[in-house]
This record gives C-alpha cells, sequence and structure tokens, in this order.
C-alpha cells in the first residue's frame, strides 16, 4: 500500500467524522430549537392553554384546570347573566319584586359563587357532579334559593362540547375563541364564543363566556315547549295521582294522632297496613304511568325529577316501617332524613312547574 492511498484514506475518514459531528450538532441544534420553542413560546399561547385545560378535565386534575380556567371572573359574569335571564321572563314578577330579587341575588353572590367553583372543582376532579353538602352554605335551600335548580338553569351539566375549540389572538395579551357546544336535552348546537387573557407569568386562561346570555335564551324556549308539552300530557295522571295521596295522608294524619306517639297495637297494624297495601303501591303505579309517558327531551330533567322524588318517598316509607317494626329511632332518623330530600325534590318540581307557566315571555324559537 503506497503513502497515497494512506493519505487518501484517512482524509475520508476525517471528512465522514466531520459529517458524523455536523448531524450530531444540527440534531441537537434541532432538539434544542424546539425545546426552546415549547418551553419558552408554545407553553405561552391560548393554543396551549386550551390543549392543557382539555388534558387537565380528561385526567380529572382540578388544580390543573383552575390554571387555565379564570373561574371567578367566568363565574361572577355568567352569574349575572343567568340570574337577569331568571329574572326578564318571569311575568308573574312586578317592577317591586323584581327589584327585591335582584338586590338577593346581589345579596348571595358571594357564596353562591363559592358553591359554583366548588362545585365545578369537584367535577374536574372527579368527573361527577357533587352537590354541596354537610354545613356548606349552598346545601339545599340553605341560602333562600334550590342550588341544584340554580346549577341546572345554568345549563352546565347539560352541555357538552361537539369540537375542538379554536382561538386566535386579538391584542397584547388577550385572545378569543369559539367552541361548538350541544346541549344533552334538546340536541340543539350552538357556537360559544369565549374571551382569554394572559396572566403576568405568561400562561393564558379563558375569562369569560361572551354570548352565554344567548345561550340561555336559545336553549331555554326551547326547553320550555318540550316541558310545557310534558306537563300536558301528564296532567291527567297527576291530578288523579294527587287525589288519592291526599286522602291517604288525611288517613295517616287520623291514625298517627289515634295513636298518640305509640306505635303499637292495633293502630300500628292499620297504620302498615295503609302504608304497604296502599301508599307505596300507589306511588308505584302512578310512576309506572309516568314512565309510560313519551319524554320530550327538554323535558327530561323534569322526568328524573319526578321519578327521585318517587323513589325517595317510597324508600322513607320503608324506613318507617322498619322503625316502626324494631322501635329504632336511627331508622326513624333516616325515614326524616329521606322524606325531607323527597319534599325538597318536590319543591324543585314545583317551581320548575310554575315557571314553565309564568315563562311565556321567553323569544320565540328561531
Amino acid at each position: 500500500m503506497n503513502h497515497e492511498s494512506v493519505k487518501s484514506r484517512i482524509e475520508r475518514r476525517r471528512k465522514a467524522q466531520q459529517q458524523q459531528l455536523l448531524l450530531v450538532i444540527a440534531f441537537f441544534s434541532v432538539a434544542l430549537g424546539g425545546w426552546l420553542w415549547y418551553h419558552f413560546i408554545y407553553i405561552r399561547t391560548p393554543e396551549y392553554a386550551i390543549k392543557s385545560l382539555q388534558s387537565a378535565i380528561t385526567q380529572h386534575d382540578a388544580e390543573k384546570a383552575e390554571r387555565y380556567l379564570a373561574l371567578d371572573k367566568i363565574l361572577s359574569s355568567a352569574y349575572d347573566d343567568l340570574t337577569d335571564d331568571m329574572l326578564r321572563y318571569d311575568s308573574s314578577l312586578t317592577d317591586d319584586n323584581r327589584d327585591r330579587y335582584t338586590a338577593f341575588y346581589a345579596q348571595i353572590k358571594p357564596e353562591m359563587l363559592g358553591g359554583l367553583k366548588d362545585t365545578i372543582l369537584r367535577f374536574a376532579a372527579t368527573g361527577e357532579w357533587i352537590l354541596p353538602d354537610g354545613t356548606d352554605i349552598t346545601k339545599g335551600r340553605l341560602l333562600g334559593i334550590d342550588f341544584e335548580r340554580f346549577l341546572e338553569r345554568s345549563q352546565i351539566r347539560s352541555t357538552e362540547l361537539v369540537d375542538e375549540p379554536s382561538v386566535h389572538v386579538t391584542g397584547n395579551q388577550t385572545a378569543s375563541g369559539t367552541v361548538t357546544i350541544r346541549d344533552c336535552f334538546t340536541q340543539y348546537t350552538f357556537t360559544l364564543h369565549f374571551s382569554m387573557h394572559q396572566a403576568e407569568d405568561g400562561h393564558w386562561q379563558i375569562t369569560r363566556i361572551d354570548n352565554y346570555r344567548t345561550y340561555l335564551d336559545t336553549i331555554s324556549p326551547r326547553q320550555n315547549r318540550d316541558i310545557a308539552d310534558y306537563i300536558a300530557a301528564t296532567h291527567g295522571i297527576v291530578k288523579e295521582y294527587n287525589e288519592q295521596f291526599e286522602a291517604q295522608r288525611t288517613r295517616f294524619r287520623a291514625l298517627t294522632a289515634q295513636a298518640r306517639g305509640r306505635l303499637t297495637g292495633n293502630t300500628a297494624a292499620a297504620i302498615k297496613a295503609l302504608i304497604q297495601n296502599e301508599v307505596v303501591p300507589t306511588l308505584k303505579e302512578r310512576q309506572e304511568q309516568l314512565d309510560a309517558v313519551s319524554i320530550p327531551p327538554g323535558a327530561k330533567y323534569l322526568a328524573n325529577q319526578r321519578h327521585t322524588s318517587t323513589d325517595l318517598t317510597i324508600e322513607a316509607w320503608k324506613h318507617y316501617l322498619h322503625a316502626m317494626e324494631r322501635q329504632s329511632n336511627e331508622e326513624f332518623q333516616t325515614a326524616e332524613t329521606l322524606l325531607k330530600q323527597a319534599v325538597e325534590t318536590d319543591m324543585r318540581i314545583k317551581d320548575i312547574i310554575r315557571h314553565n307557566t309564568v315563562s311565556q315571555a321567553l323569544p320565540d324559537i328561531p
């Protein structure tokens, strides 16, 4: 092997090493560029915030979801829209009553916003709508308003995303976006507009639902129409069985008055027979007839509430019977708790029917 061949081979090897080094440098440059772009540019975009929010909800990461949702701002404006919408179409209110209700909603706003925020974060963490409980001020009707009914009227539990949101920057620290949503009951789709703002640390948050009020005005008349149809279709059933229930309540009150607190002997036997042979079977018959009626999509919540009321009432009576048989205070307390829940549900049903009756000023369905 001559000197020129050795020199040529060394030169080719040197060039090959140089090319490999350049490839390595290029690879790391691209990787570094991608890392820098991701960590210093992309994560500071509204698109990243939306993707992260969707990921947080899917993974039930409430803390991460809260980072990209300015819930205090979103809920504050949404609360004003919702309460104003609730009062606007109530034709039974006088101007003075409307002013008093407006002042009332303003007074309880901080507590309601706290309850709504906690409920939404619990949903983000668990995927379930868990209502306030225990000593929470928004539990039930402690604030003078039915929290569950308020939550239902917000439409948040019955609204789902149809496609991916789209966003675009509109200013130095502002952006806007749209997303197609669908009402789960009526299946009506709607394009929701939202605003975003860039926080001081560079990440973006959704800060407001811009056309939330328009969404309420669009969905409410559709649901109201279906509820009206369902109320009309079940009017005869409800009227017939309400008369039977009233007669049974009268007999029950007479028997308990006769017992004078001593649920034993013949009087106790008569009470048991009334509950087992008449009250519970009548409740079941009524529910069977209600279930046989075709339920319009927008009236499903009302129908579900009626079913819940029936189930709670039957369970309350069962525990009452156990209490009589075992002379158990614990069973009496359980029956009383279930009965209170049934009464709250019945009050909610009445509110829905009343709202449907007085909301005839709702805009026509386009």
